[in-house]
């Protein structure tokens, strides 16, 4: 037995003890890098698990994943505990709230106890780890029981998985980004360096990329290792998001920019399961004018302002429907399209051009940079709504 399997075994057979003892409280795994997860047991059942690296980011894709979207301005945590499990505690609450029931959480709880898993795995086949044991610092109330055994065995299988591709020095919280472009395009076929070039910008990690791409995380990782050890691509650590409740519940913030900060992040909404309706457009009148609409008609909606930034949002919210202002500062609504097109995910994605100069000459545009259709402001709100339930339903 070699020295990383050695380390890893010792790692299962303290997880699998506080199983046999029927253990309630927290495990808290510490690195030498100074990592730290925190997996929590009851009665040696798994009940949650967080930390790592990108604890922030991993909440952000699973909770996108299963399509749920939160607006923290209309939690309220009653202690200090809550808060500092508050993305637990979140789920709590929407169970409460009868938004989400157990049977829609519980997979989403085991999805974040597997991949805390995996990361404490192989952090522990690569350096030093510590263990604290916490029995008064339990997960209450007490949502799923993960079952334990089955839990850290499917972890423990997806990384020797991992291992026998030769990948074990790397993280899937690594982001891929282009580090020879000239060498990329000379050497990968014309759609593969143009999706290579749309998706690996240095951003988002491979667990992201492989969430955003619907493709298996092992076969996507696999692939990109062929242009990374070419010299192609490069792997580069990036950092956490901030937690979506740091500004706001732990008192970083005043009223006013609270109020700032709901209103200008595009994850805070408490919607699920309807689709969802994406607009562009810098006018604030606009975008609230078509979320009514929206809205009216059973559809999720996401308003972005800044054309700049409209690219990233919709890779991260993946709409069923886009619409698109026109006319823009910076980035109007022809060069968009042309950029989401693009797009491997978006390709057949309805993408409506909202204008209020609807000529043949526009139209001819739409058309030729991926427009599904033209969509006048003139129309009135019962004709909009129509032309985006036609598209969206016969998408």
């Amino acid at each position: 037995m070699d020295t990383d399997n050695l380390a890893v075994y010792s790692l299962m057979e303290q997880l699998r003890g506080y199983v046999r003892k029927q253990f309630t409280g927290k495990l808290e795994i510490k690195s030498v890098k100074n990592n730290k997860w925190n997996i929590y047991y009851c009665h040696g059942r798994l009940v949650w698990a967080s930390g790592g690296t990108h604890n922030h980011r991993r909440w952000r894709r699973l909770m996108s994943e299963y399509k749920v979207c939160v607006d923290f301005s209309k939690m309220s945590f009653r202690n200090t505990k809550e808060i500092k499990l508050w993305d637990y505690h979140v789920l709590v609450i929407l169970m409460k709230r009868s938004v989400l029931n157990r049977e829609q959480i519980s997979p989403i709880i085991e999805n974040f106890v597997r991949e805390v898993l995996f990361d404490v795995i192989q952090c522990a086949a690569n350096e030093r780890i510590s263990y604290y044991c916490d029995i008064e610092d339990e997960v209450t109330p007490v949502i799923a029981l993960i079952h334990a055994e089955s839990a850290i065995n499917k972890a423990h299988q997806e990384w020797i998985l991992w291992r026998k591709l030769g990948i074990a020095d790397f993280s899937p919280n690594l982001a891929a980004w282009i580090k020879r472009p000239a060498q990329l395009k000379g050497e990968a076929s014309e759609l593969t360096h143009k999706t290579l070039t749309t998706i690996l910008d240095g951003k988002r990690s491979l667990r992201e990329l492989s969430a955003w791409l619907k493709k298996d995380l092992l076969t996507l990782t696999q692939s990109l290792m062929a242009y990374y050890y070419r010299g192609m691509i490069g792997l580069v650590e990036i950092p956490d998001i901030e937690s979506p409740v740091a500004a706001i519940f732990l008192g970083t913030t005043t009223k006013t920019e609270q109020i700032k900060l709901i209103e200008a992040s595009p994850e805070v909404r408490v919607e699920l399961g309807h689709p969802l309706v994406a607009c562009v457009d810098d006018s604030k009148q606009v975008c609230m004018t078509i979320e009514q609409i929206a809205k009216d008609f059973g559809f999720d909606f996401l308003g972005i302002r800044d054309s700049i930034r409209a690219l990233p949002l919709l890779m991260e919210h993946k709409p069923e429907m886009i619409i698109l202002d026109l006319i823009m500062p910076i980035v109007g609504g022809y060069e968009l399209c042309t950029q989401i097109r693009r797009i491997p995910e978006f390709k057949d994605t309805p993408i409506l051009i909202l204008t209020s100069n609807d000529t043949l000459i526009n139209q001819l545009r739409a058309k030729f940079v991926g427009a599904t259709s033209f969509i006048s402001k003139t129309s009135g709100n019962a004709k909009i709504g129509e032309q985006i339930q036609k598209h969206l339903l016969s998408s």
